[in-house]
């Protein structure tokens, strides 16, 4: 797991209370970022003091950092679990799953918060290139095996990570006219099932 930049140092684990508040928060967060609201605005919420927030984060970007990066991790973990437990050829369904049930929470605010504020940024990229790894290593076994004809793993995974990181950018998402969440199910779509309309059952 990445250490959140000026995050304060984790010496113990969280409690049952701050898990209940990482929770909450992470739903502020994914609704509407962080930049548009402040501590005080946060602890209202969340009906605690702002020295409860503080004893999780430094600051309220650091607490942002420590619910992006808890967030990303559990959805890395949701996906290498889900994977293990299927056929190599049936492995990539529940190792991108995670990530397009997650892309229906992700709000336009949010992705604008994560492109503009470069530690965010880092640990997008950083969760983006451990993502785009295990699908390397999934494509390549299936290559191994025979599964796939002969295609570059790594080929599959740079493009799946550069249209990613284009999909998070607000020009694409305002010309294109989809929300973030639509374009991760569409790009997801595409790369499980391509371009060819499936034909009649036993065609």
């Amino acid at each position: 797991m990445l250490t959140p930049v000026n995050a304060q140092p984790r010496t113990a684990a969280p409690t049952p209370r701050q898990e209940w508040l990482l929770d909450e928060l992470e739903t502020i967060f994914l609704e509407q970022g962080f930049r548009g609201v402040t501590v005080a605005e946060l602890a209202g919420r969340l009906r605690c003091s702002r020295r409860s927030l503080y004893e999780l984060a430094a600051s309220k970007e650091a607490l942002f950092l420590r619910v992006l990066d808890r967030f990303l991790s559990r959805l890395r973990e949701a996906g290498r679990r889900g994977a293990r437990g299927a056929a190599p050829d049936r492995a990539f369904e529940p190792y991108l799953m995670p990530a397009i049930e997650a892309a229906r929470k992700l709000s336009t605010a949010l992705m604008g918060d994560i492109t503009a504020y470069p530690p965010a940024n880092a640990i997008w990229a950083q969760h983006t290139r451990e993502r785009m790894e295990g699908l390397r290593e999934l494509v390549e076994r299936c290559v191994t095996l025979g599964i796939f004809r002969g295609i570059d793993p790594r080929l599959v995974a740079e493009v799946m990570a550069a249209s990613l990181r284009r999909i998070c950018e607000p020009e694409f998402l305002a010309t294109s006219g989809l929300s973030y969440r639509e374009a991760v199910s569409e790009l997801y779509r595409l790369l499980l099932h391509g371009l060819v309309r499936p034909g009649p059952t036993g065609s």
